[in-house]
């Protein structure tokens, strides 16, 4: 009977693994192009074009162990925006750059400290105002790379030296400029794919990944080795050496509901079960307790709130059980 029970529980538990699940909605406007940044098994979510058009500067927060939602400190008061770029590093969040919807370009980089749930001041980017650039870290160096500036589609890379807490221009792009495509990295390189580009009046497409040599400062066309195709507005995150994609909108303007796994020491890419949901763009994305989760995004012409998740492996959802023993 002990047996049974259990196998029984584990048939179902990886059974249920295969499905895309809906979870408690985002508390806040629907909207999409927010921005993203997970401290722990905490994820905030906020930023982005609302449902009513105009950008925000509220955040919330996910707990992947409980499901559930909280409200987190938002962005200081004429900081909304959209396109911005997140990421954590050394338990803090950071927000970077936008658009506040009105054709402004944002030079502001923001921190946030989870333990008094306040946002500080970082070195302003020194550059022209941007949105939607690529960015991953290597070690203790944010890069920043392309984004679209009011004058158009950028080529440029920088680089934030937390260390020093500088910031430093490197060698541009090999090509003409990305916007909204993906950017990530292994202990060693970087890399960026998909995306617009600033040829035929910004509506060309990066059709190539592009591996960065932080040691030489140098770009090489890495898309032999690992094929992303063209698409831009892609969902990704990252753990540990495994790169998790959702989606994006092709050439043909389709939205793409794909979900890949990418082994970014292999780089052989997985193909996952497809979004079950309605196609949608626009959206957060992270990983948590084994599982991938989306929030908001755009689908057709509605901003959404829903919130959907799918488990990584089996074993995703044996830890939300509590396993027990007949007699």
């Amino acid at each position: 009977m002990r047996i049974l029970l259990l196998t029984l529980l584990l048939l179902s538990v990886e059974a249920a693994a295969q499905f895309w699940q809906q979870e408690a909605s985002f508390p806040g406007m629907a909207r999409d192009d927010g921005a993203q940044f997970s401290i722990g098994s905490l994820h905030f979510c906020g930023t982005g074009r609302g449902s009513d058009f105009g950008c925000t500067r509220d955040f919330f927060v996910y707990d992947s162990y409980n499901s559930t939602w909280n409200t987190a400190a938002p962005l200081p008061i004429w900081q909304e925006r959209q396109y911005a770029s997140a990421f954590s590093y050394q338990e803090k969040g950071y927000i970077l750059g936008g658009e506040n919807c009105n054709g402004y370009y944002f030079t502001t980089f923001w921190r946030y400290a989870p333990l008094t749930d306040t946002w500080d001041p970082m070195p302003e980017f020194p550059g022209v105002g941007r949105a939607g650039a690529q960015h991953f870290l290597i070690g203790a160096d944010l890069y920043w790379v392309g984004g679209r500036s009011a004058s158009g589609i950028l080529n440029e890379v920088w680089c934030f030296h937390f260390n020093s807490n500088q910031w430093e221009q490197l060698a541009n792009l090999p090509f003409n400029g990305i916007w909204r495509g993906v950017g990530f990295a292994n202990q060693t390189n970087g890399f960026v794919a998909g995306g617009r580009t600033d040829d035929a009046n910004q509506t060309g497409w990066n059709t190539d990944t592009w591996l960065y040599d932080p040691q030489n400062d140098q770009w090489s066309n890495y898309t032999a080795q690992l094929n992303l195709g063209s698409r831009m507005y892609i969902g990704s995150a990252q753990e540990d050496t495994l790169l998790f994609v959702f989606g994006g909108v092709d050439i043909n303007d389709n939205v793409l509901n794909t979900f890949e796994k990418i082994n970014l020491n292999t780089f052989q890419i997985e193909q996952l079960l497809p979004f079950t949901g309605a196609a949608r763009k626009g959206c957060m994305s992270f990983v948590g307790n084994d599982y991938f989760h989306l929030s908001t995004g755009i689908a057709a012409n509605d901003r959404l709130n829903e919130t959907w998740r799918i488990a990584l492996s089996p074993e995703a959802q044996i830890k939300e059980k509590n396993l027990f023993e007949v007699a």
